[in-house]
């Protein structure tokens, strides 16, 4: 009984150290970003090199006082806008894939799940002309109409509310509800977690978003923060430390919807699994 009680202590011990080791170089990009924030160019590449700068400066936060307010702003914009229509969209979606009978249901759902397979690239140019003949070009309205649509969060959406029981929405048609009112408010309300999980998915997603923003933008005035950071990127010089600046406050949101979020997140990524 001893040595099996040492051999599991050891074994604890071994875990926790290599859930450290796997932490620290997770944590170390950001470390990076947050030391490079507060040093000068000079300072940035050195080597060895220093967590702790050695001089800290805060002229890197100050050169982003003029534009990246705005910048900021339209990302919060367009990340709220377009995360709250693929929720409408993803939760009306799964709800009718999982818990409305119609002919040829899974053979459709199976189309739309198949459609995760193909590259976004793969269907760049065709979307770019949808968007520039409905005049949406140069517009937040192109980021919100190519983003309300995900094969991906319906899927997740649908498997939580097939561990729902059916009892529940047979109970409702019973009493005279609608499928509206049975969505709206018995299982919507029930699918709580993997609603938050996927709005995280979401939000993380569209806020560091670079590639939709780089083809549909060109107004400066609309730029979103990530295709921001590219004011201090010129043909003969990268300035790394306004950068790191804007790097680490853009960073900030995601965290704190991660941390409001993190026990339904847990909750909606393992309950998605449960039935299939």
């Amino acid at each position: 009984m001893t040595s099996y009680r040492t051999k599991q202590l050891v074994f604890s011990i071994l875990k926790y150290i290599l859930l450290i080791i796997v932490a620290v170089i997770m944590l170390l990009p950001l470390v990076v970003v947050t030391s490079s924030a507060f040093k000068m160019e000079t300072e940035i590449f050195e080597f060895p090199f220093h967590i702790i700068p050695r001089n800290p400066i805060f002229s890197n936060f100050s050169q982003l006082a003029e534009n990246f307010p705005t910048y900021t702003w339209n990302s919060i914009k367009v990340t709220v806008i377009t995360t709250i229509v693929q929720l409408v969209t993803a939760s009306t979606g799964a709800y009718v894939f999982s818990k409305i009978t119609w002919k040829g249901r899974d053979a459709i759902f199976m189309l739309y799940v198949m459609s995760m397979m193909i590259p976004g690239q793969a269907v760049t140019v065709p979307q770019f002309i949808i968007v520039r003949n409905l005049g949406l070009f140069d517009s937040h309205a192109a980021i919100v109409l190519l983003g309300a649509f995900t094969a991906v969060g319906t899927f997740l959406i649908r498997q939580y509310m097939l561990s729902i029981p059916d009892t529940y929405n047979e109970a409702a048609r019973i009493d005279g509800a609608r499928e509206w009112t049975i969505f709206g408010r018995i299982i919507l309300p029930m699918t709580k977690p993997v609603l938050i999980t996927q709005a995280i998915f979401s939000f993380r997603y569209f806020w560091n978003d670079f590639y939709t923003p780089l083809l549909y933008i060109i107004t400066p005035e609309l730029k979103t923060l990530p295709l921001g950071m590219t004011d201090f990127t010129t043909e003969q010089y990268v300035y790394y430390g306004p950068q790191m600046a804007a790097a680490l406050i853009s960073i900030i949101p995601v965290l704190i919807i991660f941390l409001i979020g993190q026990k339904y997140f847990v909750q909606g990524v393992s309950a998605a699994g449960i039935k299939g």
